[in-house]
């Protein structure tokens, strides 16, 4: 298995926070990335952060100027269309350009804007874009660095949760529930999170 293009870290940086040294765990730790990286975009409901083209995306018309984009930073605008008939059919026209921007401070979800204002519906438009990040930021790829780290040493702490051996005992330390939360990443990812739409 290899690292999944969208992963928000990669090998070597996961490999020197572990210390390893040599090749004989890759395939574990390509899966750990691929599965942190799966459970972080979840927690983002299901944003995507690597910069990506997203072609033909449907979105329900708000009745206003706005509508907020499933994925961000919004980088370019291909199409903007409306269909004027039910959902499923296939009447889709092309808006002006003139009238429709995107509007991205690269800090909050971004939207589009049309003048006119989108006229409620259901899934009645649909746009072709790019958006994400070029490069990660430090701060979300930390967080995925941090969740590979725990879900490593997860896998090792599965069994025996406790000994005693004489006056010696000791207990590994053991979640329940939310990785995210657990660790405290929900604070840094808070602000990667797209509002439900």
């Amino acid at each position: 298995m290899s690292v999944v293009a969208y992963a928000l870290t990669d090998l070597d940086n996961l490999k020197s926070v572990l210390g390893e040294v040599t090749n004989a765990n890759n395939t574990l730790l390509e899966n750990i990335i691929n599965r942190a990286t799966d459970i972080i975009e979840s927690y983002c409901n299901n944003r995507r952060f690597i910069s990506t083209v997203y072609t033909n995306q449907e979105y329900d018309g708000t009745g206003n100027c706005y509508i907020n984009a499933k994925h961000y930073p919004i980088t370019a605008m291909t199409a903007y269309e409306h269909n004027q008939g039910s959902v499923g059919t296939t009447d889709w026209n092309s808006l002006q350009n003139d009238y429709i921007k995107y509007l991205d401070d690269g800090q909050g979800p971004g939207q589009f804007f049309y003048q006119m204002g989108f006229v409620r519906g259901v899934r009645n438009y649909r746009f072709s874009y790019t958006a994400g990040y070029a490069t990660i930021p430090y701060d979300l790829e930390e967080a995925c660095i941090e969740l590979c780290v725990y879900i490593y040493k997860d896998r090792q702490n599965k069994g025996m949760k406790s000994e005693t051996l004489g006056e010696y005992s000791y207990t590994k330390e053991s979640f329940t529930g939310n990785p995210i939360e657990n660790l405290g990443l929900d604070l840094v990812l808070e602000k990667y999170r797209t509002p439900a739409i």
